[in-house]
């Protein structure tokens, strides 16, 4: 067993550690206010902060470190590090530390050198950190208001958790208890990894494959504000990149024993029905069908803050939406997906919220807030049915060594996930800036296209032959930022659109017939497109493509061509030469619009910057062919029938009845209810004809009630959020998705 009796050992790489002595300590955002300096930065880098803290930095807690152990002074250094790794290079600003390592490599490190001197090494507790970090102090940083300078040792002997590269820490990221821990250790999985002493990322959008427009040191990563002691970013364990600004040192000591706090899944991936049932029912396909749905709760212009998450809405979730995703699940439940940030497009909290509405049912889903690198302006998702494995791409635009995507895959429905993947670049890669646009398609042979945006008005189109294991730059660009693509029916690749670039004053169209290393662009009959306008089109069941777009000019476009306000939705037959198309009644606007196809036909497009609200919306093609209004809805349901889906074990893990209308749609009828796998309930509602009515409940692991929802008959609800002790925490008052009172 490892003795402490000395204050500090030198280890065989002539790494220096210092022991550090149990204690308590509170972990957690510093109550003292943050001077105004620290807290406000030109524009796309820190807006005006709470003295709260970030999201994920409260609520602040007791900790107690029960045993000693020893960390690394500074940082491991790239000379160490070489000696795990001979190849390694490092990023030349942050030497002499080693930076741009995975969180796998880190800790891949820590074994190797285990091995070595017969000692345990690992990498620190995100508890141990902050502890080592604060040495004894309660202010913004262990010196005070302000960071020290690098290489300043604080009163316990630790160097540069204030300066320098970021530091990977052992847990995953969640949120913190309220509770007192000994030894906490994090959640018992997640999707990233804690990184502490500094931020994620750069001022600028960057277009990569061009050098950086600022230096280094004015990178938002740098700035004072995400030095502080109690700062959070986290990434996901794979990600490296050679201009990185990750790093780590290492604890030696024993793991702490402690058990780690279960993992909850948010909402969007809980009670996931796998039974695929009546999925290709549906209206009539020679009848126009139309129909809108409110996709966002609407707390008005109240503070996300002060008013949003106390009435119960997800922590880090902002008010500004933008940049929409939307699948159909093969079990027929949608998801959609959009960045969403705290007031600015690319502020560092900027989150990708995502939500689901469950087959049959009229009403969404409350927002989660996932995936999320916290400290890095999340964006860009794009969501995509691939014969049933479900594929989920996002982008970070500003982030410090950004790929040009990342993504996670499920084949369980979005119930559970993959690790976070970033793309194994082969070949040369050009200019790209790592926004995802909203189509993914799969040619005849089998190769996957995405494009991503590159510079100025070009997209890029990055490409897989082997289902995603290696991934190429096509090496051509298309005629506009924002490019949506399709395959046409004689194999090639053909994109529509893109923000602020036009032909003779309409919108662009590029066709390649070599797998994207040429383009062929033209006019379109369409207006061009600009600042917070992307169109989208899909190729349908029917084999026609279908397009939808703004029909107004946006600022940022050019004023020729046709302008008529309003947006549109169209057909085409022969892969884009003509059109048919009809105005989406009362929609002014989509923008950031994408659109997905069920099997049942139904075609749904998600808006963003809609006016007047951002909606779901949904058609078919005999709607589009026809000028006459769709045939009023009839909800009265006939044929209502039980289901039932059990676990491996054999257990209930759901119940639930649905009927069909008149329209042959399906919709949620009578009281649903789904188990955990260990018999617990876990959700229970019911359902009038999609709607519901009544008491919904919903319970985490175990049996501890999380909330409940009040469902009045003329749409109203009141909301109940419950802390441990069954205490109600956060209560609001709801007219359909408008926040009545919190």
């Amino acid at each position: 067993m490892l003795a402490f009796d000395s204050p500090s050992l030198t280890n065989s790489l002539g790494m220096k550690l210092v022991r550090i002595q149990p204690g308590s300590f509170e972990m957690g955002v510093d109550s003292l206010p943050f001077p105004k300096q620290l807290v406000t930065a030109p524009k796309g880098t820190v807006y005006d902060r709470s003295p709260e803290g970030d999201y994920d930095e409260i609520p602040v807690h007791q900790v107690k470190i029960a045993h000693p152990f020893y960390i690394g002074q500074t940082e491991v250094t790239i000379e160490q590090f070489r000696q795990f790794r001979p190849d390694f290079k490092g990023n030349p600003h942050y030497a002499p530390y080693a930076s741009g390592v995975s969180w796998h490599d880190a800790a891949a490190f820590c074994q190797w050198l285990s091995r070595k001197e017969g000692k345990t090494y690992r990498l620190p507790t995100e508890a141990e950190w902050e502890y080592a970090c604060r040495a004894g102090t309660h202010t913004l940083f262990s010196s005070g208001a302000q960071p020290p300078a690098p290489e300043t040792a604080n009163a316990w002997g630790v160097k540069n958790m204030h300066t320098g590269v970021a530091e990977w820490c052992a847990d995953w990221h969640g949120l913190y208890p309220r509770s007192t821990q000994v030894d906490p250790v994090g959640p018992a999985s997640g999707y990233t990894k804690v990184v502490r002493g500094g931020g994620l990322d750069q001022r600028d959008i960057r277009t990569y494959g061009e050098p950086p427009s600022k230096p280094l040191e004015d990178l938002p990563a740098a700035l004072p504000y995400y030095r502080r002691s109690a700062n959070r970013a986290s990434m996901a364990p794979a990600f490296s990149a050679p201009d990185g600004n990750i790093g780590f040192r290492v604890v030696q000591a024993e793991s702490p024993a402690t058990a780690p706090l279960a993992y909850q899944a948010p909402f969007f991936a809980t009670a996931v029905r796998q039974t695929a049932v009546e999925v290709t029912r549906g209206p009539d396909p020679a009848k126009p069908y139309y129909h809108t749905r409110l996709l966002f709760p609407n707390i008005g212009d109240r503070s996300m803050r002060a008013v949003g998450l106390k009435a119960g809405l997800a922590p880090a979730l902002g008010k500004a939406y933008h940049n929409s995703a939307v699948q159909v699940m093969p079990n027929g439940d949608l998801l959609a997906a959009y960045y969403n940030t705290p007031e600015y497009e690319d502020d560092p909290d900027q989150t990708v919220l995502i939500m689901r509405r469950r087959y049959g049912a009229e009403d969404w889903d409350m927002p989660d807030v996932w995936p999320d690198f916290a400290d890095a302006a999340d964006a860009a998702p794009v969501i995509w049915n691939d014969r049933g494995l479900v594929w989920f791409f996002w982008g970070s635009p500003r982030m410090i060594g950004s790929k040009p995507f990342q993504y996670m895959t499920s084949r369980d429905n979005g119930a559970t996930w993959s690790a976070v993947n970033f793309p194994d670049l082969r070949g040369p890669v050009g200019l790209y800036t790592p926004q995802p646009i909203n189509s993914v398609v799969r040619a005849l042979d089998g190769t996957i296209y995405l494009p991503v945006d590159a510079k100025g008005g070009t997209s890029a189109i990055f490409a897989s032959r082997d289902d995603g294991r290696t991934w190429f730059d096509t090496g051509g660009r298309t005629a506009g930022r924002h490019t949506t693509l399709v395959t046409g029916k004689d194999g090639s690749l053909i994109g529509f659109g893109g923000k602020n670039t036009n032909i003779d004053g309409f919108m662009p169209v590029a066709v390649s017939r070599d797998g994207g290393k040429t383009w062929q662009k033209e006019k379109t009959r369409f207006l061009p497109l600009g600042s917070g306008q992307r169109p989208s089109l899909i190729r349908l069941a029917s084999g026609k493509l279908f397009f939808v777009a703004d029909g107004s000019i946006h600022k940022g476009a050019p004023k020729s061509g046709p302008v008529k306000p309003g947006a549109f939705a169209a057909l085409s037959d022969d892969d884009g030469k003509t059109w048919q198309t009809r105005d989406l009644p009362g929609v002014l606007t989509v923008g950031y619009v994408t659109a997905a196809q069920g099997p049942n036909g139904i075609i749904h497009i998600v808006t963003s910057k809609n006016k007047p609200a951002d909606l779901e919306i949904e058609l078919n093609e005999a709607w589009v062919l026809s000028s006459a209004a769709p045939e009023p809805e009839a909800h009265a349901l006939h044929d209502v029938r039980t289901y039932r889906e059990t676990w491996p074990s054999g257990k209930l893990k759901a119940e639930w009845s649905a009927g069909l209308t008149a329209f042959n749609l399906y919709l949620l009828d009578g009281r649903q209810i789904s188990y955990y796998g260990d018999g617990w309930k876990q959700w229970e509602i019911t359902y009038a004809a999609g709607r519901p009515v009544g008491t919904e409940t919903f319970w985490g692991s175990g049996g501890h009630k999380q909330w409940e929802k009040i469902h009045a008959a003329d749409g109203a609800w009141t909301w109940r959020l419950f802390d441990d002790s069954g205490r109600v925490e956060h209560e609001s008052r709801w007219n359909g998705k408008e926040l009545a009172a919190p």
